[in-house]
């Protein structure tokens, strides 16, 4: 039996909900938040497969580590500026993950970089268009 896969629209809302996730946050309670919008169960080790899933988790775990104790609580504030202020801390931890995926992104294009050059591939060669595809054939002729 097939294995259920993540589509990239459940990872994005998997990586919103990490990002504007408030309270302590294990996998467990990760994996109660986002199973009714799934509608299908996952394990932690199948969530920790997907990178972006990963790099989101560890930076909503190192968000909620070094926030600083607010001595202002959001409940203090006008709901009007209580909204304003989630908003904000969920725009700043998407902000960051955006920052570590393109740094993961980047070191992902120096490893290739260094592996075209050290088989003699130029520019040229890594820009060539892609060949077209054949959509009308239905049949491989071997």
């Amino acid at each position: 039996m097939a294995r259920a896969r993540l589509t990239d629209k459940e990872v994005e809302m998997i990586v919103a909900t990490l990002a504007s996730w408030k309270g302590t946050l294990t996998w467990e309670k990760l994996l109660d938040q986002v199973q009714p919008f799934l509608r299908r169960s996952f394990t932690r080790q199948g969530l920790d497969k997907n990178d972006s899933i990963k790099l989101a988790f560890g930076l909503a775990k190192d968000r909620i580590r070094t926030r600083p104790k607010k001595k202002c609580v959001e409940s203090d504030l006008p709901p009007e500026l209580a909204h304003s202020q989630q908003r904000i801390d969920t725009l700043t931890a998407e902000v960051t993950r955006l920052e570590a995926e393109r740094e993961r992104l980047l070191e992902t294009f120096a490893t290739w970089l260094y592996n075209a050059r050290s088989r003699g591939l130029g520019e040229a060669d890594l820009n060539k268009a892609l060949p077209p595809v054949n959509r009308g054939a239905s049949e491989v002729k071997r």
